[in-house]
């Protein structure tokens, strides 16, 4: 195996989040993206384990774009002394370090709540996964290359990028590496190609292609549409007398919807309404990608769009109604909307509108799941506000962009990875791309397994993953299967009639528990 080519899950292999890709052969190691986990308590501890591959080795990082999933762990590399090279594109590159000083802020706070906690008494202490000197370092070894841009990394390796279509910035990966080629996709986008369409070559060994909607076909939904159905959810929440919360992402989906906001406003469809932007991370991206996103909407002059800065402004719109408040984060795992969700959840007239994929596990995918009762930051929090989910905002490709972007990508004469998805999507996708006849049998990899990749032909399993995938991948660990018992149980205790029936309950509860204990003990 010493001169073959292999490829190592490290991330992102039966669920979405964290991904990150080892690339070992002609003497060469690579690593593509480097992300965090998210979603489950399960999937978050990883995290915090040591990176799982050697980082001394590491001779060069390609980052495919700057979410989080594909980026948050970056500057852990660089905590040490070896320092390996990490190339991206420009945008990528301007995206990357306010996005990750805020990610090492809220990882501080974080952890530093986490600490406090009475129930925490006595456990090992939580630490943020690295600081802002970290991520110091990482931009020092940060090289921009453009689209199409061969980069030689010596012993016959070389890669480039081409536009994936996704975020501004975004690209996939192609590496030349042991005589054959293989094509990393990132995350694949639904708009048309804007760099190099006409110089990609199809025809790879391998290919390893995200599925995030692979399950999921989305009608195609024109731009007056989207900005019609979010006229109306506005219209809506002003009748209610309640506030509109808009969890968004920081990076593009933010900008788009304040681009959605001025036309709406500039057309008369709807009057000036406030909008707050709670989130400093957005505002500063949304000032590093004016220069690239230029449609000529200035999202910074417009008196009705409040641009909030200080957690003590952040805290009065706790007493406002009627207004737009848009926060990050996206899934609502951290960030500002998290302490505004706990104030209007309970409201009937609030509303809290996505606009985009919720991860199994995370705040947002439980309350778009429907459930009445939430824990957030300790809280319990009952949920009587109104859930709804606007698609027409989502970056990546459905299933049918998908299929598309593969055929295009092909044939592939060796195997084709499906990474980046969750189960349904991952088998459906895989089911899609068998029934073409134009591929073997599609690899749904595991974390932490190693591949073969030989030239022309089937890749095979050199390794098998960690022992505790499907567990780490399932879509409700037991710490979100005990948030949720709890506060139903806490719901039902509080609904009984009278105290007397409360007490029943509880103690037909704690003697349950105790049966269980006492038959594990025999």
């Amino acid at each position: 195996m010493a001169d073959s080519v292999t490829i190592t899950f490290h991330g992102a292999a039966g669920t979405v989040t964290g991904s990150c890709f080892e690339i070992n052969g002609a003497g060469k190691t690579i690593l593509v993206d480097c992300g965090l986990f998210q979603g489950t308590r399960s999937l978050e501890r990883l995290n915090y384990e040591a990176l799982p591959f050697d980082i001394g080795k590491i001779d060069a990082v390609i980052l495919t774009h700057a979410h989080l999933d594909h980026s948050g762990r970056l500057p852990c590399l660089y905590s040490r002394r070896h320092s390996p090279p990490t190339y991206c594109t420009a945008p990528t590159t301007d995206i990357l370090k306010p996005l990750l000083m805020d990610s090492a802020k809220l990882q501080a706070a974080s952890a530093e709540r986490r600490n406090r906690r009475a129930d925490r008494a006595g456990l090992p202490p939580f630490f943020p996964l690295y600081t802002g000197e970290d991520i110091t370092k990482l931009m020092k070894n940060i090289t921009t290359i453009d689209y199409c841009e061969e980069i030689d990394l010596g012993h016959n390796v070389s890669f480039r990028l081409w536009d994936a279509r996704h975020i501004v910035g975004s690209a996939s990966v192609e590496i030349n590496i042991g005589d054959q080629r293989l094509l990393i996709s990132g995350d694949v986008g639904s708009g048309a190609a804007i760099h190099c369409a006409g110089l990609e070559l199809g025809g790879y060994d391998h290919i390893i292609c995200e599925a995030t909607y692979g399950a999921r076909e989305r009608e195609e939904t024109l731009l007056s549409e989207r900005r019609e159905a979010l006229a109306a959810y506005v219209e809506d929440s002003l009748q209610s007398g309640g506030n509109l919360l808009i969890p968004a992402f920081a990076v593009e989906r933010t900008q788009v919807i304040l681009e959605d906001f001025l036309a709406l406003f500039d057309s008369g469809r709807l009057p000036p309404v406030n909008v707050f932007l709670d989130a400093p991370l957005a505002q500063k991206i949304t000032r590093a990608m004016l220069k690239y996103r230029n449609n000529g909407a200035d999202l910074l002059k417009r008196p009705n769009i409040r641009f909030i800065q200080s957690v003590a402004e952040s805290k009065q719109l706790n007493h406002m109604t009627g207004a737009v408040i848009i926060a990050g984060s996206g899934m609502c795992e951290g960030g500002r909307i998290r302490h505004h969700l706990i104030r209007n959840l309970p409201k009937r007239q609030s509303r809290v509108l996505f606009t985009g994929f919720q991860v199994a596990g995370t705040l947002g995918s439980v309350l778009k799941r429907g459930e009445k009762m939430v824990r957030i930051s300790g809280n319990d929090v009952i949920v009587n506000a109104d859930i709804a989910v606007l698609d027409g905002y989502s970056n990546h490709a459905d299933r049918k962009g998908l299929l598309r972007w593969i055929k295009d990508h092909g044939p592939v004469s060796g195997s084709l990875f499906l990474v980046h998805g969750e189960e349904q999507a991952l088998q459906t996708l895989a089911g899609d791309c068998k029934e073409t006849q134009r591929y073997n049998e599609p690899v749904i990899p595991a974390l932490g397994e190693i591949w073969a990749l030989p030239a022309g032909t089937q890749a095979r399993l050199h390794k098998p993953g960690r022992g505790n995938a499907a567990q780490l991948i399932a879509p409700q660990d037991w710490t979100s299967r005990l948030a949720a018992l709890r506060a139903s149980v806490q719901q039902k205790v509080r609904a009984l009639p009278s105290d007397q029936d409360r007490d029943k309950m509880l103690k037909s509860l704690e003697q349950a528990l105790e049966n269980y204990q006492q038959e594990k003990l025999r």
